[in-house]
């Protein structure tokens, strides 16, 4: 074999290979849809949820109703209400900031600004916290399970060593692991009928429920719940105090959960 054979030999090999390597780099990973994956916006606009109170500070929200439905703004204040009808509401002067990129969500309240990454089904992946001069309160690193339900999340606060908090979820309960410590979340079940009470529309962040220090500071922020950012919600309500009212079609619309009250249009 001649001495140019060889070269161009050696050129060919490096040609295929050079081809191979640029079709693997240049291919994205393709993402699996979630079955039965939850647009909780979408739903909330469907059954007329206009705003939740947690104790008395209360959260009006604005939506964007076209393609891409979301919540384009909040208003808070202090509610005043009787039977599940507000009397009155002495609204705050500063309200949360919320603005929309193609990958990303900051949400600014008080003081701190949430950074918040998506990952490709448009779930809260990496979260940073600043402060209000910029310095860095938290950061958190979220990852889902193939059902696409919150399963652990990281969580750094500056100056002390970073915890992972777990969730499991059971037929009858949800577990929430935080520093050694387990935190159960009953889910409701109708005397009359032995069935798991039906989250309707949604509407209850349920994994803030348990009491769980963490997940209540800082892996949930209430109002981004509700934009759906936490991965699919759970299905059921939990065994907490629980009030709801017949509506004419026959369904329940949920008026409390626990300290948590909705409101409707």
């Amino acid at each position: 074999m001649g001495k140019f054979t060889i070269i161009l030999n050696a050129i060919s090999r490096y040609l295929v290979t050079a081809f191979i390597l640029g079709l693997m780099t240049g291919c994205e990973e393709i993402t699996p849809e979630i079955e039965g994956k939850i647009n909780i916006v979408d739903s909330l606009i469907s059954i007329g949820l206009k705003g939740y109170a947690i104790d008395s500070v209360y959260t009006e929200f604005d939506f964007y109703q076209g393609t891409n439905a979301r919540i384009t703004g909040f208003r808070k204040g202090i509610i005043r209400q009787e039977d599940g009808v507000i009397q009155s509401i002495q609204w705050s002067n500063t309200s949360p900031t919320v603005e929309y990129g193609g990958s990303y969500i900051n949400y600014s309240y008080e003081g701190l600004r949430s950074e918040i990454w998506l990952n490709a089904h448009g779930f809260a992946d990496i979260v940073t916290n600043r402060n209000s001069d910029g310095s860095l309160q938290s950061s958190l690193k979220y990852v889902y399970d193939a059902a696409g339900r919150l399963q652990y999340v990281c969580v750094e606060r500056l100056g002390l060593a970073p915890v992972y908090v777990s969730y499991e979820y059971k037929d009858d309960s949800i577990s929430i692991l935080e520093e050694n410590i387990a935190y159960q979340i009953p889910l409701s079940v109708q005397k009359e009928t032995n069935k798991k009470r039906d989250n309707v529309g949604y509407i209850c962040d349920v994994l803030r429920i348990g009491a769980s220090p963490l997940t209540k500071a800082y892996v949930i922020i209430p109002d981004l719940y509700y934009q759906g950012i936490y991965g699919m919600p759970v299905k059921y309500l939990p065994a907490d105090l629980i009030e709801s009212r017949d509506l004419p079609n026959g369904t329940q619309s949920i008026t409390r959960v626990g300290n948590s009250q909705f409101f409707y249009r």
